[in-house]
């Protein structure tokens, strides 16, 4: 495994050159990020040109993933499990059961990449064996929903270095899981959602994904900077909103992750509670971030668009980029 994507030796590199990770490499290649002590910047910038090997990595990952913004996001489905949550509600695949990688070009033939991971008990500690010794950065490990069975728990990891190193580092963790691979994304999933009135309602972005979920993602308005890079908010710093369809068609299991910084959280939490949503955690996913998030996933049953309405009054109290 190249050295370049060891967090330490990277560092040290970076002082050589002449400045810290935070206050030389990232302000060389990004001059709007600011101080340590400052207001994080709006609108991060990538180098004109710079692209990411994105055939090459999806075939490191034997998968393919999607492009936006600059960013490589790749999922790959934990399909190999059957996942129910409290009362019975069926956590698919794509709601919630896979891994999440996404890839931003840093410029000079480095990137950095972020991954969250969907694990069973037994496959957790072989995971993070596998994250140290390949030189990625150990950051989280939690789980998302209680009374899951089989109970799921998720792990979050970061690195800098060459794209492909890092794919290969990616492919290496995803070797010790349970995993099915190849993988190929649905071809032009349906859904039985009416998937821009959900977006017009929540002011993000949606997609469909397998099995007709839906997944809303809203940006927060603030330029996250993860260990001196600030990151674009498709790198997985952005409140989440996954709808999956339920059987018969009249109901639909929501569940919004958020994405907060201290101050908004209690707020927050009591707007969800009251407006019937359970709280099933909350933790940070990202060590080194400024300013420091903290994400709760949240569950509910209903109507989708009564439930995303619910969601967007809670949105309404924190720092949030909605479209207008």
């Amino acid at each position: 495994m190249s050295s370049d994507i060891e967090v330490s030796r990277f560092r040290r590199r970076a002082l050589m050159l002449g400045g810290s990770i935070a206050a030389g490499f990232a302000t060389n290649l990004f001059p709007q990020v600011a101080s340590a002590t400052g207001d994080a910047p709006e609108g991060p910038t990538v180098h004109p040109g710079e692209k990411l090997p994105v055939k090459e990595i999806e075939e490191i990952l034997r998968t393919d993933g999607k492009v936006t913004n600059g960013i490589l996001a790749i999922s790959l489905d934990r399909k190999d499990l059957h996942v129910t949550g409290p009362g019975g509600i069926p956590f698919k695949a794509a709601w919630q059961v896979n891994h999440e990688f996404a890839f931003q070009s840093l410029g000079d033939d480095k990137a950095i990449v972020t991954g969250e991971l969907s694990l069973l008990s037994k496959e957790t500690n072989l995971v993070i064996d596998q994250i140290i010794k390949h030189g990625l950065m150990f950051q989280a490990f939690h789980q998302h929903f209680v009374d899951l069975s089989p109970q799921l728990f998720h792990m979050h990891f970061r690195g800098i270095g060459h794209p492909l190193d890092l794919a290969r580092a990616v492919a290496a963790v995803v070797a010790r899981t349970g995993t099915p691979l190849p993988q190929k994304s649905a071809t032009a999933p349906k859904t039985s959602l009416d998937k821009d009135k959900l977006e017009k309602i929540l002011g993000g972005t949606a997609e469909v994904a397998d099995d007709g979920v839906v997944i809303v993602s809203i940006p927060r308005k603030e330029t996250i900077v993860l260990d001196g890079v600030p990151l674009k908010s498709e790198m997985g710093v952005s409140h989440t909103v996954a709808f999956e369809p339920l059987a018969g068609g009249k109901r639909t299991a929501v569940a919004p992750d958020f994405a907060l910084i201290a101050s908004e959280i209690n707020p927050l939490v009591q707007s969800m509670r009251e407006q019937g949503f359970t709280i099933h955690c909350l933790y940070n996913q990202e060590t080194a971030e400024n300013p420091q998030l903290y994400f709760s996933h949240q569950l509910a049953v209903g109507d989708a668009y009564d439930l995303a309405r619910k969601i967007r009054k809670g949105l309404e109290g924190t720092n949030t980029k909605f479209k207008s």
